[in-house]
């Protein structure tokens, strides 16, 4: 689908709505004249927010990855405690299977017997290694993304994901699968338990060691990579450690390497290795070790008061005021740095469903993917989203720096931007993937019938020619991995519309952007739906009012005008 310019211009103010208070999505049916009696509230006294389905979309879009339409009122019945209960509840629920954890077992490997084989042995069985290893990762992602699309535990997968972009480590760079999975592994345990114990095991976690260079970090040439990343990035943030103190850190750190097991990384500390001598850490004077490490930075004001406030800005996508901080930080230190307390209270607090932060938060592409087939009630295949979030930009457990991702309106550009537009056309069936593979496949051989006219261009024109392919060749792969997985749209838009009482167009297409968007789109998107449902309906003859009586006819159209919102800039905010 092309987007239209104005659509594009239009991006950059309705993102801008991120940093500042966003209307949710009306709670629809009528509701929003006569909102009824409430049987719930978030809070208590003046500060206390109205529990309805904004708050219950909301609090599913920022604890989980969504919720499907139908599930709405049942949770704005059972209550914000009842929510709450259920997302920090232990897996598996009553008659809950879940999926099984990955396992990865490579055939052992003798080293010194592998060296000893003929070179052309050597070739192929490093050839088939890496083959067996690719397809290993890739089912990581995979196993990972389903468990998220069939929501087995939706806040334990959302801060995962958030101990991901902190803990970072690349399967660019480890190249073996074992390490990233054991990694994934911890991260995903520990994701609402102690971040005491989660920082101890992770400066013995072999992934991390080998990303950070820790296993060439020993006496006398101590590397400083980790020591600087456990302070800037784990545990402090910038500006509450000096240079001095990732020198002192780094050697406190040496000894802490790898042994290959099996041809396996495999954590190990080395005593010959380890620099015994005293050191000063942030004020601290001992013969420090990794373990004493951690214990430094676990008693540093500075540490509690960062994870909080990260945990705060990543669910609710602003950043809190620092009277905020200065509590969530009291109630870590208050129960031995337990994050799943945190959550408690962070999802039971009124300034959670605050304006400023509701609907405000620009959706990652594993979020605006997810988010989409989840709402629809339509789950993706984790090979078709891993696929699709890579070309967006999210490609889990490669992130492009130590830093992780960077959230907010990072993740959008003109590129990307159309591309999700594609995408929600591929997935709801209205942009058909053989033709996808054909238009990438016909701009490759018309770029190559160029080849007089491309040495004319301007490297800015060169530029652009080649992000055009690069977006059809995603495209392309998109398109063969719905194909692949034999993915098909089942869910009937008119039957979710239909529930909502509309009929004339102004109603329908009401319906379908508050059923599809999680704010309360402007007048004039309104406008621009309304119009398109118009003229789709006349031209497929159905009379004004007659829409959701042409079931037949009518599920094309509402397909096509549903692809049309989910390409909008409001499609990119929750």
């Amino acid at each position: 689908m092309n987007m239209p310019r104005r659509r594009l211009f239009a991006l950059t103010a309705l993102l801008a709505l991120a940093a500042g208070p966003a209307t949710a999505r009306p709670t629809g049916g009528g509701e929003a004249d006569d909102p009824g009696p409430r049987l719930h509230t978030v809070g208590h006294g003046p500060d206390a927010v109205r529990w309805d389905r904004r708050a219950v979309e909301h609090l599913w879009n920022r604890a989980g990855f969504g919720i499907p339409e139908h599930e709405i009122d049942g949770w704005v019945t059972a209550g914000p405690r009842a929510l709450v209960d259920h997302l920090l509840a232990p897996r598996p629920l009553a008659g809950q299977e879940l999926t099984p954890s990955f396992t990865f077992r490579p055939a052992p490997v003798d080293p010194v017997e592998l060296e000893l084989t003929p070179l052309e042995e050597r070739r192929k069985f490093r050839k088939a290694s890496r083959k067996e290893n690719n397809v290993a990762f890739r089912g990581l992602r995979e196993r990972w993304l389903t468990q998220i699309m069939r929501r087995e535990d939706p806040l334990r997968d959302r801060m995962c994901m958030f101990w991901h972009g902190v803990f970072t480590s690349s399967y660019q760079d480890i190249k073996h699968p074992s390490p990233i999975i054991g990694q994934h592994d911890t991260l995903r345990a520990g994701a609402l338990g102690s971040y005491e114990a989660l920082l101890r095991r992770m400066l013995e976690d072999p992934a991390l060691l080998r990303y950070l260079n820790n296993d060439q970090n020993r006496k006398g040439k101590p590397n400083e990579n980790l020591a600087r990343e456990v302070m800037e990035l784990f545990s402090l943030g910038e500006g509450n450690y000096t240079e001095g103190d990732v020198q002192e850190a780094a050697r406190a750190l040496t000894g802490a390497g790898l042994v290959k097991l099996r041809n396996i990384d495999t954590y190990r500390f080395s005593p010959r290795r380890h620099d015994r001598g005293e050191k000063t850490i942030l004020g601290v004077t001992g013969r420090h070790d990794p373990a004493a490490l951690a214990t430094i930075l676990l008693d540093q004001e500075a540490c509690p008061r960062f994870i909080a406030r990260s945990v705060i800005e990543y669910l609710e996508g602003v950043a809190p005021e620092e009277e905020r901080v200065s509590r969530y930080a009291a109630l870590l230190r208050e129960t031995g740095h337990d994050v799943g307390f945190l959550l408690r209270r962070l999802l039971l607090d009124p300034a959670f469903y605050r304006d400023e932060a509701v609907a405000a938060r620009v959706t990652s592409p594993v979020d605006y993917l997810a988010g989409v087939a989840i709402r629809l009630d339509q789950p993706l295949p984790g090979a078709v989203l891993a696929d699709a979030a890579t070309s967006l930009g999210q490609d889990l457990f490669r992130p492009p720096n130590v830093k992780g991702w960077d959230e907010g309106l990072s993740w959008i550009s003109t590129s990307t931007f159309m591309l999700r537009g594609n995408f929600a056309g591929a997935i709801l069936g209205v942009v058909d993937t053989a033709s996808m593979r054909a238009d990438a496949a016909a701009f490759a051989e018309e770029m190559g019938a160029m080849d007089g006219e491309m040495a004319a261009m301007t490297p800015k024109e060169m530029r652009a020619m080649s992000k055009e392919q690069l977006r059809r060749d995603e495209l392309a792969t998109f398109a063969r991995s719905l194909e692949r997985e034999d993915h098909r749209f089942e869910t009937s838009i008119a039957e979710l519309v239909g529930r909502t009482g509309a009929r004339t167009d102004a109603e329908v297409a009401s319906a379908l952007l508050d059923v599809l968007l999680a704010i309360e789109a402007p007048s004039e998107t309104r406008a621009l739906v309304e119009g398109q449902l118009a003229r789709a309906r006349e031209a497929a003859g159905i009379e004004a009012g007659g829409l959701m009586q042409a079931r037949r006819r009518s599920e094309r159209i509402l397909r096509e005008v549903a692809h049309l919102v989910l390409s909008l800039p409001e499609a990119q905010l929750h």
